[in-house]
């Protein structure tokens, strides 16, 4: 539960990504705060971060966050399965994503610095959002891309598709997902 003196949201990704720049572990809020950058914004309550290290460096992580009031209890085995965990800060979820694969360092290299609340954080370009996004593959993210592809320009379609492809094949039926979309949008092939 929240105390009294828990910050706010925009409070807790501020004192994230400052926790995070201090002990230089590179890093990008994704999801629906970097969403609200370059397509209509939606109403969240957690906080995603990507972060530009392996999976190894976690301690590291850790000891960044722990002492801000992250519950940091974490199954380090689900972690290394799965390169993601999510943490809590009172009610607040708090998901973190670890470099495996050559799209984190892209993503890393791509990032986008932008104004937020009193201060600038770095979020993730919108072509690699997207290409969460499209990983996710939940309902409220392909309303999202659809957004993202109506309201952001310029949005680098081929390199979505081939991050997209290169991760889930060109069989996948995500691809084909944003193939109608972009079809529909008039934005095809």
């Amino acid at each position: 539960m929240a105390g009294r003196d828990s910050p706010s949201l925009s409070g807790k990704v501020l004192a994230i990504h400052d926790a995070l720049a201090a002990v230089r572990i590179p890093h990008a809020i994704g999801g629906a705060l970097a969403l609200a950058y370059y397509a209509e914004p939606r109403a969240t309550v957690d906080i995603d971060v990507d972060v530009f290290v392996p999976v190894e460096r976690w301690p590291e992580v850790r000891d960044a966050l722990e002492p801000l009031g992250v519950n940091v209890g974490a199954d380090e085995a689900a972690l290394d399965r799965d390169g993601q965990i999510r943490l809590w800060w009172d009610r607040n979820p708090v998901d973190l994503f670890f470099s495996y694969d050559p799209f984190h360092e892209e993503m890393r290299r791509a990032v986008r610095r932008v104004p937020f609340a009193d201060a600038t954080i770095p979020i993730l370009a919108p072509e690699h959002l997207a290409v969460c996004k499209a990983m996710f593959d939940r309902p409220k993210d392909w309303i999202d891309i659809e957004q993202m592809i109506v309201a952001t320009d310029p949005l680098d379609l081929p390199e979505v598709e081939a991050w997209l492809e290169s991760m889930v094949g060109a069989d996948n039926q995500r691809l084909a997902r944003l193939s109608e979309i972009l079809t529909r949008l008039g934005r095809g092939r």
